[in-house]
């Protein structure tokens, strides 16, 4: 029976990293710009367009932290005590990494908007809601990473395709359709996705974001 589910994970891990999934996987997390030049035009286009490239510096500089963790975390599944308290580290580590590039792009945006020529008022409260999804580490932990990890890719993915269909669904239909909206819709579907993925992993003993810290194994002093 482990035998068979050791070959599931193996194929479903085979299917996950096929080219065009990954280019289905890039379609889908890059949809609300295509929303966003559907609805959008002119000067909160381009505000829209220059604070989604800035937020996407966070999850990029995680995934080449995950690159070298990933590996190493997985190494340690099969040992339930010491993978937890592996997590409970890397979720800290997220945790840190990422509340300080988001600070680090918000001090950044005001200089970049003035070279791209763009009203800082409208960046700068656009790009606050996208980074407060892109920052849900702070709040659940490297649930992406984690649940890659733990051989829940599919899941993974067909949840960001659920998340992502609500989120079209309901910009499409809601009457306000202004550019922060729909970057408070982005950030709502992020959170949703991350909570859901960080509630699925306590099963496996896996404490997310800032509850980390009340592993026995991380200690302040």
């Amino acid at each position: 029976m482990k035998q068979l589910f050791k070959l599931r994970g193996r194929l479903a891990a085979s299917l996950c990293d096929k080219p065009s999934i990954r280019l289905f996987r890039g379609a889908v997390r890059a949809s609300d710009v295509l929303i966003a030049v559907w609805m959008l035009d002119g000067r909160l286009l381009h505000a829209y367009l220059l604070a989604r490239a800035l937020s996407v510096l966070v999850p990029c500089s995680l995934l080449l932290l995950e690159a070298k963790v990933s590996p190493q975390l997985a190494t340690l599944v099969s040992d339930k005590p010491l993978f937890q308290a592996a997590a409970a580290r890397v979720n800290l580590g997220y945790l840190i990494i990422s509340g300080s590039l988001a600070l680090l792009v918000l001090l950044l945006a005001p200089g970049v908007a003035g070279l791209a020529g763009v009203a800082g008022e409208s960046l700068q409260e656009i790009l606050v809601w996208m980074l407060i999804g892109q920052v849900s580490p702070i709040l659940f932990g490297a649930t992406r990473m984690l649940m890659q990890v733990m051989d829940r890719r599919v899941f993974y993915d067909l949840l960001t395709l659920l998340t992502t269909a609500l989120f079209m669904i309901g910009v499409a239909l809601l009457p306000d359709r202004s550019a922060v909206f729909i970057a408070q819709s982005l950030a709502a579907a992020q959170l949703a996705q991350s909570a859901v993925c960080a509630l699925l992993l306590t099963q496996c003993g896996v404490w997310p974001g800032l509850t980390a810290l009340l592993h026995k194994e991380i200690k302040l002093f």
